[in-house]
């Protein structure tokens, strides 16, 4: 679907609503308002809010997908482990409001199609992410371990920093002129190749 810069404008308003308050808990017209337009441009745009929503997660969650082309021209086990973790986490922090709303929908299960896609994101990069093991066991330098279990540990863990900011920023030292959000993709991305490379390395 082509959009125009109007529906683009709606689109990113209507984003930054759904996350921070829901799709059920914001209307139409908190829409219209913030866009500065009235009901009917919405509606002629897009004919509903579940419309609306369905266009937004449409159109963004492909940036979630993990794409090889990004990381398997590496030879080196290690270093593709590492590209990836990389491309994963910037693609969580290029739409932080989408991905709100597609973990919420995921959640609710109010609406199904959207929770279907939403498991197709995530079937998709578990089996990017069981590319990127075997290739290391392949060369002998990984023990294959469940990338299920890999994956959670990576999307629970961005989930947790993401959802518990209030808390967290107690705890931390972030540098002056350093937003939360640079901070923790700097220190989000060391610590999973961390993690990731321990668990892939480790021996019983």
């Amino acid at each position: 679907m082509e959009l125009n810069k109007k529906q683009l404008e709606i689109i990113a308003i209507a984003k930054a609503l759904f996350a921070q308050n829901g799709f059920d808990a914001t209307s139409v017209r908190d829409i219209a308002q913030r866009a500065q337009i009235n009901v009917a441009m919405i509606n002629y745009y897009f004919n509903s809010k579940e419309n609306l929503l369905e266009v937004l997660i449409e159109e963004g969650i492909e940036a979630y997908k993990l794409d090889a082309r990004k990381y398997n021209t590496e030879t080196d086990a290690f270093v593709r482990l590492e590209k990836m973790v990389e491309h994963y986490v910037e693609s969580k922090f290029s739409d932080l409001h989408l991905y709100q709303i597609l973990t919420n929908e995921a959640n609710t299960k109010k609406r199904d199609s959207y929770a279907v896609l939403f498991k197709e994101l995530r079937r998709h990069n578990i089996a990017r992410l069981r590319e990127v093991i075997a290739y290391g066991v392949e060369k002998g330098v990984f023990r294959f371990y469940d990338p299920v279990l890999l994956h959670t540990t990576m999307i629970g863990t961005f989930l947790n920093f993401k959802m518990n900011k209030s808390v967290i920023e107690e705890f931390i030292d972030i540098p002056k002129g350093m937003t939360f959000e640079d901070y923790l993709k700097i220190e989000l991305t060391k610590h999973l190749k961390y993690i990731l490379k321990a668990i892939l390395t480790y021996e019983d």
